[in-house]
């Protein structure tokens, strides 16, 4: 790739249950007609089928959202380091918020929220050969043009929403691909650090006191850590530190 940045080849569907699955199952015969692509794309204009983290439901109306998987073959990645990807892709979709006027924060590990309300959600699919990552598979959910949404635990918001403004979701998308390659380029020239605090940087509760919920119950904690390998790292207020992995603990807005 040298320092050309990222070369996609993006396919859109009108509608599709799930485009992680459509991407991870399409794969071969996308790869066939890429040429010299470097990423497949794949967009729809409806998910029937869209999954979250945790195994939630992702709602979108049709043609409303961005609704993106991307599928990157990063086998200059070691397995153990494999949360950089979540990294890279939460920090791109701050930056494209921010080239349209939102300042987002990130949730771990690496949900996109304005304040109590959550702007977009993603989820990682990885393939590993015996140390690194052969193939890895980004969905990702973007409210764009959306006005309602359904009554769910987690309050979703859109750009129309914080806006007043309809967008071109092409125009999102690109944006999207832009930052996702900076960062992914970054991550292939080993500028891991850089990765690492932009991220921290960006990070609710990293440094603050705020309420926490773990198989035992709800408790005030502040993040001292993420671990390169994603691990959460909490200090209660009595001062003892727990180390959480994912879908171990959330965080309570």
């Amino acid at each position: 790739m040298e320092n050309r940045g990222i070369r996609y080849f993006i396919h859109h569907l009108v509608e599709v249950d799930s485009t992680n699955r459509y991407i991870n199952d399409e794969a071969p015969s996308l790869w066939d007609i890429a040429g010299d692509a470097d990423a497949l794309v794949v967009t729809a204009d409806l998910q029937t089928a869209g999954r979250g983290q945790r195994g939630n439901i992702w709602c979108s109306e049709t043609g409303e959202n961005l609704l993106v998987s991307i599928l990157v073959r990063p086998e200059f990645l070691p397995v153990k380091e494999q949360f950089l990807l979540s990294q890279i892709t939460a920090l791109a979709v701050k930056d494209c918020m921010k080239s349209f006027g939102i300042d987002v924060s990130l949730k771990w590990p690496n949900d996109i929220y304005i304040g109590k309300c959550k702007l977009c959600g993603m989820l990682l699919e990885l393939q590993f050969s015996a140390t690194t990552i052969e193939q890895a598979i980004i969905g990702v959910g973007i409210n764009i043009n959306q006005a309602t949404f359904p009554v769910i635990d987690r309050t979703p918001v859109s750009m129309y929403q914080l806006m007043g403004r309809r967008y071109n979701i092409n125009d999102v998308l690109d944006a999207l691909l832009v930052n996702f390659s900076k960062y992914y380029m970054m991550l292939y020239e080993g500028n891991v650090q850089t990765i690492v605090d932009e991220y921290k940087n960006s990070l609710l509760g990293m440094g603050a006191t705020m309420n926490y919920r773990d198989k035992d119950g709800n408790f005030d904690a502040t993040i001292v850590e993420v671990e390169n390998d994603g691990h959460l790292l909490l200090q209660r207020k009595n001062g003892n530190i727990s180390r959480y992995a994912f879908k171990e603990v959330e965080l309570l807005l």
